[in-house]
């Protein structure tokens, strides 16, 4: 039995399908399916395979357009229709894959403690006043006096004051349509400035990463050593997109941010990265530089929507 039909065989059987895909292969399962940096995940991943179809054929989907008018001419009518089933023949899919992938993640419970709220006025001259007597009758002097205590003024209320630099202070005079810091003065004199709050969080629990089960749905396709990456490609985002339109991913919770709906896994053997071909693994034995290849393919194929999987031909 050659790799294609015995990776089926052992999918097919419900009491083999799990040992198929290791934590390697699951977590990029699960960074093709979802944004891994918003939610850090981490092992031991499981899959679960709710519904799992071998053989699975997407149809060919046709969509016709047209209209005509009607005896008069001032009436248009409009038809869209999409027809499945009809054209070249349909993709075929090794299996269809409805579940879940378990991972272990710890939830987000930020808790503030303390919130300091602080709205400079920017009307400076009265501690020009206090400081000089007086304001200073050169306006080159004056707009220099200014600048300097907005600027302090400003820099009060931040929690890291010498990041508020001057070019800082002119986008402030920009944004608010000023054309000099005696200009801002004079025309939001008693008015409430740029407001700056400063947040205080607890520290986050101690607690340990629980799993959690996310929704996944993916088109899977076998391939031995030597196929086509770029018919690849296409296949799996011709599937991911028909999967899509008939409506197959699974829903997921408002609070986890998906990267694809339908993820498309390959399940090809791990000798395929013997090949020099791919990139990475340029130091090392021959078994690192071949999982230093699988590695970087499987993250940048992430991105993509697919799920790279490399089995050992020799495994049970």
């Amino acid at each position: 039995m050659d790799f294609v039909d015995s990776m089926l065989v052992r999918l097919g059987d419900p009491a083999t399908r799990a040992g198929v895909l290791d934590n390697d292969a699951l977590a990029n399962l699960v960074a093709a399916a979802y944004d891994t940096k918003a939610m850090p995940v981490g092992p031991p991943y499981a899959a679960v395979f709710d519904q799992l179809t071998v053989g699975y054929v997407t149809p060919q989907v046709t969509l016709a357009e047209g209209e005509w008018m009607g005896a008069g001419g001032h009436e248009r009518t409009e038809l869209r229709l999409r027809l499945h089933g009809l054209g070249p023949a349909p993709l075929r899919v090794d299996a269809l894959w409805r579940g879940g992938l378990v991972v272990r993640t710890a939830a987000a419970r930020d808790r503030v403690e303390a919130v300091e709220l602080a709205l400079p006025s920017f009307d400076v001259d009265p501690d020009i006043v206090a400081d000089l007597g007086a304001l200073p009758a050169d306006p080159t002097v004056l707009e220099a006096e200014r600048r300097t205590r907005l600027a302090a003024r400003v820099r009060a209320g931040l929690d890291q004051p010498a990041a508020f630099t001057d070019a800082h202070l002119d986008r402030l005079l920009v944004a608010a349509g000023a054309g000099s810091a005696s200009d801002l003065v004079t025309r939001a004199r008693g008015q409430a400035g740029t407001a700056t709050v400063q947040l205080r969080y607890a520290p986050p629990p101690a607690a340990a990463p629980a799993p959690r089960r996310l929704p996944f749905a993916a088109a899977v396709f076998v391939r031995a050593a030597g196929f086509s990456v770029a018919d690849l490609l296409v296949q799996s985002r011709l599937a991911r997109s028909r999967a899509e339109e008939l409506g197959l991913e699974v829903p997921a919770t408002d609070d986890v941010r998906r990267r694809h709906r339908v993820v498309a896994v390959w399940i090809v053997p791990e000798a395929t990265f013997d090949d020099t071909a791919w990139p990475g693994g340029e130091t090392g034995s021959a078994q690192q530089r071949r999982a230093d290849r699988y590695a970087r393919a499987g993250r940048w194929l992430a991105t993509e929507g697919v799920g790279l999987a490399a089995v050992p031909t020799s495994r049970p």
